[in-house]
């Protein structure tokens, strides 16, 4: 079934943003809600980080999660699908790789999630992206309202504050208005938002997507309120050691879609991707020990245990 708009079928996905935003002007209104709220700085108390090329899925019943959130998302896209009557959510971030996917899955776990409870209606939540010099943000956007169209289920576009929409001017430069988002999941209310703790084995989790493995896995157990990494294996780099010593102009100027663009915080998280990559370069030996993933669970307090 196709993507609905406003209770109505969306029809032929649209080839540009321009197309996108003269066919459903709305969508530009209804995001300024989002564009004007003050970033709000998540404590690590009851959430769930999503990383690049991560999602997770769970319902307000989860006894430790009552929210689920991602940031750094400059060319990339953050999907939020949510069920209306069991408040099941699915968070995604997409970053070219494995969109369709990636979209059959998301909606594979919000319909397991909300099996035998009160009837509602699919609702599809978009963010991220802006006017990059590329068309990187362009081509994600359009990918995924043609991924979400196409499958076999009536999908509500509710938000799609993605691309032109997300773009404000500093000077003569674009950069994305929203970079991170935040979602409760007993209200269903979202935020713009940036997060003081993103869990545990960041590095780990960075290096499998920046060595290229294009799959988007889910990395939450709901049934067990288990975050799990892995297992997985990742590429080393020639000249490894090198890497890790690039100074950090060069790590934002050549290993970024967007260097103006990054937060400031991006060249030590690609540096411990690095560390990483160099100290484990056979992960399955040395960090999934004996072929098990790497389990944790949260506890009161905001922090990751390990449980495996």
């Amino acid at each position: 079934m196709p993507l609905m708009v406003e209770g109505k079928h969306m029809g032929v996905p649209p080839a540009s943003m321009g197309e996108f935003m003269e066919r459903f002007p709305h969508y530009k209104e209804n995001s300024q809600k989002y564009l004007e709220q003050k970033c709000r700085s998540i404590v690590p108390i009851g959430l769930l980080y999503v990383g690049q090329r991560e999602m997770a899925a769970t319902t307000p019943d989860d006894e430790m999660i009552q929210m689920m959130g991602t940031e750094d998302a400059t060319t990339c896209h953050m999907a939020i699908l949510r069920h209306t009557g069991s408040g099941a959510v699915c968070l995604c971030h997409f970053d070219s790789c494995g969109t369709e996917t990636g979209c059959k899955k998301m909606l594979g776990l919000v319909k397991e999630l909300s099996k035998d409870k009160l009837p509602g209606r699919m609702e599809l939540h978009l963010f991220g992206g802006f006017r990059d010099d590329k068309g990187t943000s362009e081509g994600l956007s359009i990918k995924l309202l043609t991924a979400f169209n196409n499958l076999p289920e009536e999908i509500h576009l509710q938000t799609a504050c993605i691309t032109d929409i997300n773009n404000t001017k500093k000077g003569s430069t674009n950069f994305p208005v929203i970079y991170g988002i935040v979602i409760h999941l007993n209200s269903g209310e979202i935020q713009k938002a940036t997060f003081l703790d993103r869990g545990p084995d960041q590095p780990i989790r960075s290096a499998r997507h920046f060595t290229g493995s294009e799959e988007i896995i889910n990395i939450y157990d709901h049934k067990k309120g288990v975050l799990s990494i892995g297992p997985f294996n990742y590429s080393t780099m020639d000249e490894i050691d090198l890497l890790c010593r690039l100074p950090d102009q060069f790590i934002r100027e050549h290993l970024s879609t967007s260097p103006e663009q990054e937060p400031a915080h991006f060249e030590d998280a690609v540096r411990a991707a690095l560390v990483q990559i160099r100290d484990h370069p056979k992960p399955l030996q040395t960090v999934f020990k004996e072929g098990k993933p790497r389990q944790y669970k949260l506890e009161a307090n905001g922090a990751w245990t390990r449980c495996n």
